[in-house]
């Protein structure tokens, strides 16, 4: 009897962790970058050793920049206190905002 109680007493704490889909964020970037890139080189009409050594150093650095902003929203997503959005029993409370009319 005692431990139904218990049971029913306690507070729903959610964890930490990483929901978002971030994983993709390098990748995309890699994409977007080597499009840009790509699309330079064919206007400027560069030789194929110019164009490849463009497009290896482009893929590169966007490659970092992707990893870079993965780790940043990541971290933003961990550092998140999650208890704003639950109330003492565990249900999820929506926020509003003040943009009704």
């Amino acid at each position: 009897m005692e431990n139904k109680e218990k049971e029913e007493k306690e507070i729903y704490v959610p964890e930490k962790r990483n929901n978002l889909k971030t994983k993709l964020l390098p990748s995309l970037f890699m994409l977007s970058g080597g499009t840009i890139a790509l699309i330079i080189c064919l206007l400027q009409k560069l030789p194929m050793t110019e164009f490849l050594l463009v497009l290896f150093l482009a893929l590169l650095g966007f490659a970092i920049l992707g990893t870079i902003v993965k780790s940043i929203v990541d971290q933003f997503n961990m550092n998140m206190n999650y208890m704003d959005y639950f109330e003492e029993n565990g249900d999820l409370v929506e926020k509003g905002n003040n943009d009704d009319f």
